[in-house]
């Protein structure tokens, strides 16, 4: 498994950007403090809140009252979880806005991909450290009549064509009332796709939901497969490529540049129909069709 570089100063800043893939599936899941919950993270910083993983929940497990203090994504593999509004199940993903607040159980064993952007206040007896940033808080519900979900069933958002061959892409959810101008996408490459030199302005999750792919950064190849997380760092400029196909689901935090080939649509969904960045700066782009 590849690991970040320690993130000291200067060397960090001299070093040069990269990719990095984390294979999870033979390490150790890491207890949080209580029984039923687990996780595999591969990157949490409890100042922010900001953390990038696998999180576990047996049968019967509840998270306890919490308030998210930033917005949390959960991409949910098997299972599901369910609270006052519903319940969110394998192939969705959830999204919980600053402010959301509630309780979640799980009515069977779940996994679910989490990319967490903020704290999470707890109340003051609830003692697990699920969540990066945990405060313990008291708290109320501001909004009551904000439900606390947005569910998108991934497989019913509509596939769209690119200009690279063998390319499609579905833009999941384009960040519409929040603060910040990012995108998640599903990339889907069909066998012997390769995808053009582009460089990132910003940082770049992936999960590898299925098949095969090759990034390559820095006179560097390397391999990520179904169940691998990776990395990409602001500045890199990198290729992919599927020799057997490729399903992806991403989270760019900003749009991507291309070096060379297709001089449009940007690759990540920071399109001008979507509310291009370049053009409308950091405001909120139009809302998607709720799922």
């Amino acid at each position: 498994m590849d690991t970040l570089p320690e993130a000291k100063s200067p060397a960090r800043g001299q070093r040069e950007p990269g990719v990095y893939v984390f294979d999870v599936s033979d390490q150790p899941w890491q207890g949080v403090g209580k029984s039923g919950l687990a996780q595999k993270i591969v990157r949490r910083d409890d100042r922010t809140g900001h953390s990038f993983g696998f999180m576990s929940f047996d049968t019967l497990t509840r998270t306890g009252v919490h308030q998210h203090l930033g917005p949390a994504f959960s991409y949910f593999l098997a299972g599901g979880l369910t609270d006052y509004q519903g319940t969110t199940a394998a192939g969705e993903l959830g999204i919980n806005f600053t402010g959301s607040t509630h309780d979640a159980i799980a009515y069977q064993a779940t996994l679910s991909v989490g990319r967490m952007e903020g704290p999470v206040a707890y109340g003051p007896d609830i003692q697990h450290s699920l969540h990066a940033g945990n405060r313990h808080a008291e708290f109320d519900n501001q909004f009551p009549e904000h439900l606390p979900d947005l569910n998108i069933a991934v497989a019913s958002v509509t596939v769209t064509g690119t200009r690279v061959a063998g390319l499609t892409r579905r833009l999941v959810y384009d960040y519409a009332h929040t603060p910040h101008t990012r995108r998640v996408t599903q990339l889907m490459l069909l066998p012997g796709t390769t995808v053009p030199a582009h460089r990132l302005t910003a940082l770049v999750d992936m999960y590898v939901l299925g098949g095969d792919l090759t990034l390559a950064a820095n006179d560097r190849a390397t391999h990520a497969r179904a169940g691998d997380f990776v990395v990409m760092e602001p500045g890199t400029q990198l290729t992919f490529s599927s020799r057997y196909g490729a399903s992806l689901l991403i989270w760019a935090d900003g749009p991507s540049m291309w070096e060379e080939g297709p001089a449009s649509p940007e690759l990540y969904g920071f399109t001008s129909a979507h509310g291009d960045p370049l053009r409308f700066g950091n405001r909120a782009p139009t809302e998607l069709q709720r799922r």
